[in-house]
């Protein structure tokens, strides 16, 4: 599929007058009216402003403003600052919408359809550094890291504060720390930083909150005690910047008090968590042993036993499992329950729960996701996997929004941003998603996911100039991620080619792989459809088996892209034989039950959720 991509600047002559909140906004004119009084803007700023209330509630990015206000031109980062400071003192002078900084992606207008309502023009967004560690032995890292950590968790789960993730705050050490460094990469209005000092069984702990904009430090002190003393002394510094910051700070939900050797047990195995992939390391077999010990010494403790629930789920799910499956699921569910018990507001505890569910139990595996945000509405890492699930059953809108969620609360997460990226695709805004694949791609290069993602992206939507960028680039990467990223480029090609013995050799190569599987990926069947021939791929579906996605143990029912076949571009959801593949994945039955329906219910040519009603109460699903 090839498709055109104009580059249309913003023509405020031809935009419709809208509002935000009590204020009147034309356009045409340039004015903002409210109360009777107008204000006249600057063309680019009115221009910027259309751009942002037009996406209000999603994030703009950079280029797409340079690309729609600016017509693509090259221009200086102040020529955007000077209009987003513009908008900011409009919304400063009425208040009704406000402007947030998403770092390193763009901005994102929220507005008050009621007028009168006073929205904050931003909330206070709290960065907790890692910790320097004072003590002289690198090997104590970990410790000084834990302990800041516990302190970040301490304001997050007990306040509601934006507060910036670990895995991107934690970034920042030494010589980087300089306050409009950390502020413009991480878009937090304030830091806290500190010091640990561990000698025998004193600890030395030094924090100092500043705030960003003025460089000012609101609050600092030092404080000396046991190491027995640690959760007292991390609660009273988190305490501290609860009332600096005018904020409550809920009480902590410590069952009990680990030991000194015990609690750096659980340091240790928490830091091999944070900075290790699940699905491409043994983080979690690292994790495991190491947080048993804790559970045994310490079993009233929460927190413990819902890492060891994460940690075991997380190893039941990853490349490298062996051993009795149904034995160690059963022992995940027994630690998520154990953390819930002690504390009903661990959410990873429910994340854990619904990452051993099977992927094709999808009422089940949305009920368990939505407690865990009910429980921890900041929590990144349960907003990606919501994210995750939307995108799997068609809800790209509601995963984009999750994604954004969780990328400004971890805006130096290269997963977290890719999500967005691929989620501005599947709700059709192609040129924000090529566009921002590139630039992660050029903050990233040697990130498998961030290029094949590109390079997939690219090659199913036409977007060939971006394709060809960046395909050199895979001979930087061997092993899995080569062969992968091999494997990517030789389907893009077919799909690029018009010759009908190349799509024909890929198809009896797909055939021959469900011939000697029973089953075959969703994205090579979209493949096939991508190619031209879609009779064919509906061929495939029909004789392809997914049992395995309904069983524990079972794959995806797709490769990289769980909601491919559900995109905009697809062929196969244009005819309404693509009902009974869904209904064969189980959809139709979590479309019908839940209520809740896929994007392409809106715009398939055909009355999707007729079909699909009449699909299910036509026969039981197989």
């Amino acid at each position: 599929m090839s498709v055109e991509h104009p580059a249309r600047t913003i023509d405020l002559a031809q935009e419709a007058s809208f509002a935000l909140g009590a204020l009147e906004v034309r356009p045409s004119t340039r004015e903002v009216i409210a109360d009777g009084r107008s204000e006249t803007l600057e063309p680019r700023v009115m221009q910027v402003l259309v751009m942002l209330a037009g996406r209000r509630g999603h994030v703009v990015s950079r280029d797409d403003l340079i690309a729609r206000c600016w017509g693509g031109r090259v221009v200086s980062e102040d020529a955007i600052n000077r209009c987003i400071h513009a908008i900011r003192q409009l919304a400063d002078q009425h208040h009704d919408f406000s402007v947030t900084t998403v770092a390193r992606v763009g901005y994102r207008l929220d507005a008050d359809s009621r007028p009168g309502t006073t929205v904050a023009n931003e909330r206070p967004t709290l960065a907790v550094l890692a910790f320097d560690n004072h003590s002289g032995d690198p090997a104590l890292d970990y410790f000084c890291d834990g302990v800041s950590d516990e302190i970040q968790q301490t304001v997050a789960q007990g306040t509601t504060l934006k507060v910036v993730a670990r895995s991107s705050s934690f970034q920042f050490r030494g010589a980087e720390k300089a306050v409009d460094a950390v502020s413009m990469a991480l878009g937090c209005t304030h830091l806290l930083d500190g010091s640990v000092r561990l000698g025998g069984a004193r600890v030395r702990i030094a924090a100092e909150l500043v705030e960003c904009a003025s460089g000012a430090t609101l609050w600092a002190s030092r404080f000396d005690g046991e190491l027995g003393d640690i959760f007292s002394l991390q609660e009273t510094i988190a305490e501290a910047v609860a009332q600096a910051l005018k904020i409550t700070l809920a009480a902590p939900s410590h069952a009990s008090v680990l030991d000194p050797d015990i609690y750096q047990l659980f340091l240790r195995a928490r830091s091999v968590l944070a900075e290790g992939s699940f699905q491409f390391d043994d983080s979690a077999f690292q994790a495991t042993p190491l947080l048993e010990q804790v559970t045994l010494a310490a079993p009233n403790h929460a927190s413990a036993w819902e890492l060891l629930a994460s940690a075991r789920a997380a190893a039941l799910r990853s490349r490298i499992f062996e051993g009795d499956f149904e034995e160690m699921r059963v022992r995940a569910r027994e630690a998520a329950h154990l953390a819930l018990q002690l504390d009903p507001k661990r959410g990873g505890a429910y994340a854990a729960l619904a990452m051993l569910e099977p992927w094709g139990a999808y009422l089940a595996r949305e009920r368990l996701l939505s407690r865990a945000l009910e429980v921890a509405p900041r929590d990144p890492a349960i907003l990606t996997e919501m994210s995750t699930f939307c995108w799997a059953v068609g809800r790209f809108h509601e995963a984009l929004r999750l994604a954004e969620q969780a990328s400004e609360l971890n805006p130096l997460m290269p997963s977290a941003l890719l999500q967005v990226a691929m989620m501005r695709t599947y709700v059709g805004d192609y040129e924000t998603s090529i566009r921002m694949h590139q630039e992660l791609h050029r903050r990233w290069p040697g990130h498998a996911g961030i290029l094949l993602s590109l390079l997939n992206i690219a090659a199913t939507l036409g977007f060939w100039d971006a394709y060809d960028a960046a395909a050199d680039a895979v001979e930087a990467f061997e092993g899995w991620q080569g062969r992968d990223l091999r494997a990517t480029l030789a389907f893009a090609e077919a799909v690029r080619s018009k010759d009908p013995a190349i799509h024909a050799k890929r198809l009896r190569r797909y055939s021959e792989l469900l011939e000697r599987t029973g089953t075959l990926a969703l994205n090579l069947i979209e493949g096939i459809s991508q190619m031209g021939m879609v009779d064919k791929a509906f061929e495939l579906a029909e004789d392809a088996r997914f049992a395995h996605i309904f069983d524990p143990k079972g794959a995806a029912p797709s490769g990289y892209f769980p909601g491919t076949v559900l995109g905009r571009w697809s062929a196969l959801n244009r005819e309404p034989r693509f009902i009974a593949l869904c209904d064969r994945l189980g959809l139709c039955s979590y479309w019908t039950q839940s209520g809740h329906w896929p994007d392409c219910a809106d715009w398939a040519p055909y009355d999707f959720k007729s079909e699909v009603r009449r699909q299910v109460g036509a026969q039981p699903r197989p």
